[in-house]
């Protein structure tokens, strides 16, 4: 029985750390990916400097697949930055970062997130908790412990707030036409993105436009109720949001198009008037485009979250296929 039991015991020292814990700090095996060969760490495409990029692994800890990333949040009180997947996994990361550079990635833990009470039975849970997009509440404000999380999603039109460690708090009551999952195109197209404004409020927009929307345009919403008509070239994906205060937002753009599977990816800011107009479109511009016709090595970015001052972080969602990966890239904005 004593030989059992230290065979027992070495058997868990041996395994890996997925396996022997949920809260233990592991150092992912990521590997440095440079954006092109033609530009290293450090330099500068539009209005952004690149400052490092990772490719990083797809472990599973405790049952859950560190994959399909869709939303990044950071909390500066913690240090720490949260992603979730589309499979409604909450992941608490802690980024490396070594004289401006990101060089590697901390797994903290892994959680579930969790249903509100009462929600509809006829709804699939994976269509409930299609997790997207991701900003934070309480993350700045120099007190740990109180951070709170805001979740959109897609199979259902939502904005949950959350508990870091997964538990729902409540439900935002969504403005008509945006709660009614009719109105958009199918149940893959609805709420990517999310973001949270001192002045206007909690923000989301249609990943793509409405049935009804005029044809090139789609409108950011607040949960109060304010819309602005944001100019959407044909074929666009809006992937995130992230508020910038003084009523500006960086958007994240994608578009997936032609023989060879061109992929571009655009960021851009748009400031939106405190008193939206009823029909003239906000105003835009753009900081840079990524572009694999170009030789860039990207990949399906829609998790974007502001570091700190002008430096921010981009996730691709690897789609759980073996021929996309899962990026992190660290980006700073430049002549704003």
């Amino acid at each position: 029985m004593r030989r059992i039991i230290e065979i027992t015991l070495l058997l868990c020292t041996l395994l890996t750390p997925w396996q022997r814990s949920s809260a233990a700090e592991t150092l992912l095996e990521t590997k440095p990916v440079p954006l092109s060969s033609e530009l290293n760490v450090g330099d500068r495409i539009g209005h952004i400097r690149v400052r490092g990029m990772l490719e990083l692994p797809n472990p599973s800890i405790d049952g859950m697949r560190f994959s399909q990333l869709s939303g990044l949040a950071w909390d500066e009180d913690d240090g720490i930055l949260y992603a979730i997947s589309d499979k409604g996994f909450l992941f608490h990361l802690r980024p490396v970062i070594e004289k401006d550079v990101l060089t590697g990635l901390k797994l903290l833990k892994a959680v579930p997130l969790g249903e509100l009470a009462n929600k509809s039975k006829k709804m699939r849970p994976e269509r409930v908790l299609d997790a997207e997009g991701l900003d934070i509440l309480h993350g700045h404000n120099g007190r740990k412990g109180d951070a709170e999380l805001i979740i959109s999603f897609e199979g259902a039109p939502r904005i949950v707030r959350y508990r870091p460690d997964g538990r729902p708090i409540s439900e935002y009551l969504l403005p008509a036409p945006f709660r009614n999952a009719k109105s958009y195109r199918n149940n893959n197209k609805m709420l990517e993105s999310v973001c949270v404004d001192a002045k206007l409020g909690v923000l989301s927009v249609p990943e793509v436009p409405l049935k009804s929307e005029r044809a090139g345009y789609t409108r950011i919403f607040s949960v109060e109720g304010k819309t602005w008509f944001y100019p959407q070239p044909e074929g666009n994906r809006i992937t995130a949001l992230e508020c910038l205060g003084k009523n500006k937002v960086m958007v994240l753009e994608s578009n997936f198009t032609g023989t060879f599977g061109r992929l571009l990816v655009m960021l851009r800011i748009a400031t939106l008037p405190t008193e939206p107009s009823a029909t003239e479109p906000v105003s835009v511009h753009t900081l840079a485009t990524l572009d694999t016709s170009a030789g860039h090595h990207i990949d399906n970015f829609e998790g974007l979250t502001r570091h700190r001052g002008n430096r921010f972080f981009l996730v691709s969602d690897d789609n759980d296929l073996f021929i996309q990966r899962s990026l992190l890239m660290y980006f700073e904005v430049l002549d704003e």
